[in-house]
């Protein structure tokens, strides 16, 4: 093997910079506006829980819920766009924030007497279950 010229080397440097452009013009928007969805979808899901009078009405959230990020998670899977490097680690922590956030605030707005309808719980919590997928989002949004 024969030691690079410092043209060999530049040509080598200046196509590999081609490739990190055409990887980074081709990222599509697909996890950002699934983390928005998902985001707004929990946000609205929690902020319809003081307005449910029922147990109709809570059915009926999780319904638009549950529709709303399938519909995203089809739009993300039927997506064909590249995603940037180190993905992987920053959706799994969006995702893993989002599910504890989303689970504890479930858990003890229901199981809490008196916090099923009480706007000063699930307000903040809409606040809070949202903003993971936001930064999330932010941060996948292509360059």
């Amino acid at each position: 093997m024969t030691a690079p010229t410092p043209e060999s080397a530049a040509a080598l440097l200046a196509e590999a910079e081609a490739a990190r452009t055409r990887v980074r013009a081709g990222a599509g928007p697909a996890a950002s506006a699934f983390l928005v969805t998902l985001g707004g979808a929990s946000a609205g899901f929690f902020l319809a829980q003081p307005l449910a009078g029922s147990e109709r009405g809570v059915g009926a959230a999780a319904t638009v819920f549950t529709f709303a990020v399938l519909g995203a998670a089809a739009a993300l899977v039927g997506a064909r766009g590249t995603t940037r490097a180190g993905f992987s680690t920053r959706f799994g922590l969006a995702m893993g924030l989002w599910a504890a956030v989303l689970a504890v605030g479930l858990a003890v707005g229901m199981a809490v007497p008196g916090l099923a309808h009480d706007w000063s719980w699930w307000a903040p919590l809409a606040v809070a279950v949202a903003a993971p997928c936001l930064v999330g989002a932010w941060r996948e949004r292509p360059r």
